[in-house]
């Protein structure tokens, strides 16, 4: 996009969720994100890209309320900065945690297809094999799920804040959906062999906690972006509340069952 086409969207006063988006099918286009900073690091000076978008919409906030009184001015761009910045969080945090859960995710299927194999293999088996091999078997389908899961969440997230378009780079995309494919494959293989094996059916699993897991996970990515945003924007103490929060309900309710509490929630 060229720097007079730009400028000239931005006049049209773009949302930040516009902004965004213009600057994501930018990254996008380079597949992944390493050729994408190369090409950042190449220019002379280098403009790292939440600068540029803080300042286009500084300047499309006050484009549009030209000539509004100051302090309405001055309200309009610190909202329009803050939701920018908070969408720039939001899709380096989908990234970030799809990346990490593919490279996990791999792992994990590497050592429960062995430890199937290994409990499936031919020569005699042990009295507990057909217990083992229905915890694997249920370890496996939980994982479909827990993919399932994060890919919804996301989904809703992107919805919700980036008007359904696609955060994650199209290489990364690519990766998931080739490891929540493996993840279901061997997940089959291990119900058919437990079948084979006799063991007793997996239990369905419960709409409610699946759901209840998919509104943890969207608050796993908006959360921490919520708080990034106003840390990097000097509101500190805002931002604090809101991670306390958010690692309240991680941790402290699996330990001691505290709920987090009223004002915590409101942030």
């Amino acid at each position: 996009m060229t720097l007079d086409r730009r400028l000239a969207q931005i006049d049209e006063a773009l949302t930040p969720t516009q902004l965004v988006l213009c600057w994501l099918a930018e990254a996008h286009a380079y597949g992944d994100p390493v050729p994408y900073v190369n090409s950042l690091l190449a220019q002379d000076p280098p403009v790292a890209p939440l600068d540029r978008l803080a300042r286009e919409a500084v300047h499309g906030a006050r484009t549009a309320m030209r000539g509004k009184r100051p302090e309405l001015v001055d309200a309009a761009v610190r909202s329009t900065l803050r939701e920018t910045v908070f969408r720039y969080e939001l899709v380096l945090r989908i990234n970030v945690v799809a990346h990490e859960l593919v490279g996990r995710e791999g792992l994990i299927d590497a050592a429960l297809s062995a430890r199937v194999a290994l409990v499936t293999g031919e020569g005699k088996r042990e009295p507990k094999d057909r217990e083992r091999l229905g915890t694997l078997r249920d370890l496996l389908l939980f994982r479909v799920s827990e993919l399932h899961a994060d890919g919804e969440a996301r989904a809703l997230v992107e919805q919700r804040y980036l008007d359904g378009h696609a955060a994650l780079f199209p290489d990364l995309a690519t990766a998931w959906a080739e490891q929540v494919r493996s993840t279901e494959i061997i997940a089959a293989m291990a119900v058919r062999l437990a079948e084979l094996e006799g063991v007793p059916p997996a239990v369905p699993p419960d709409p409610d906690v699946l759901s209840e897991r998919t509104a943890e996970l969207v608050a796993d990515l908006v959360e921490p972006a919520k708080a990034e945003t106003l840390e990097k924007l000097g509101e500190g103490r805002q931002a604090l509340g809101i991670a306390a929060a958010w690692m309240r309900t991680k941790v402290l309710p699996e330990i001691a069952g505290i709920a987090p509490s009223e004002s915590e929630r409101q942030n």
